[in-house]
């Protein structure tokens, strides 16, 4: 249906009148396997916020929004890993709602008509609801030049990449170590042992490094800083 809306007529690679809108989508990484092997199942709610993401990327151009701790009222948003940038983004410019104010309901399935009302918010910005009030996160966002100097002061200072380890191997801060986003959630205590070691964090955009600050502070770290990400800065890599 979202590609449908967006390309309009794909002529079929097989059979069904709707392969060629299901290869053009796994092409673009729209969908995945997943979603196809899974395609005669009704689609989950944090399936629909992927695909809706990646389709407006991908498709539109249309940049994510800084600001998406709206979603952090969602008692669900962390349920699935790896969809939570994909429901927080679509949750804050207003394409999806959560069932009540604070459950999205992740693992929840689409009536056909849910999914026609989301088509129609991702095709026409006026029918969206942005939400706009959200939690404060705890960290302190320092500037390139404010975490220099924080390094040279403390030599007990961390730059943490929370990147995958692929990303970090294409390019890096000098100076940095790589730990996922994933391992901190997994285990945020093996990121150092003390726990008032100042610890710099820095993602791609900022999304990432505000969500890993949050898991740490919550852990009991006392010093957790954010700078902006690598494609918000011109950093020597």
């Amino acid at each position: 249906m979202v590609i449908r809306s967006i390309k309009g007529h794909i002529e079929p690679t097989r059979g069904s009148w709707s392969s060629g809108y299901m290869d053009y989508a796994l092409y673009k990484g729209i969908i995945e396997d997943y979603d196809l092997t899974n395609i005669s199942k009704p689609i989950e709610r944090r399936s629909a916020a992927r695909i809706v993401h990646e389709a407006l990327l991908t498709e539109f151009g249309e940049r994510d929004e800084q600001d998406w701790s709206a979603a952090e009222y969602l008692r669900d948003l962390y349920s699935c890993r790896t969809c939570v940038m994909h429901i927080a983004q679509i949750y804050v410019k207003g394409i999806m709602h959560g069932r009540d104010p604070y459950l999205f309901d992740a693992a929840g399935s689409l009536t056909r008509v849910e999914a026609e009302v989301i088509v129609a918010r991702m095709l026409d910005r006026e029918q969206r609801i942005p939400r706009t009030e959200g939690r404060v996160f705890q960290s302190k966002h320092l500037t390139p030049d404010e975490a220099w100097e924080l390094m040279v002061s403390d030599p007990t200072a961390m730059l943490v990449d929370v990147r995958t380890n692929e990303d970090y191997r294409t390019g890096h801060i000098r100076g940095s170590i790589c730990i996922p986003l994933q391992d901190i959630f997994n285990n945020p205590f093996s990121v150092c042992v003390r726990k008032d070691t100042p610890l710099i964090l820095y993602c791609q955009k900022g999304y990432k490094s505000s969500i890993a600050s949050q898991a740490l502070i919550d852990a009991g770290y006392s010093r957790v800083y954010t700078i902006p990400g690598i494609a918000q800065y011109s950093y020597p890599l």
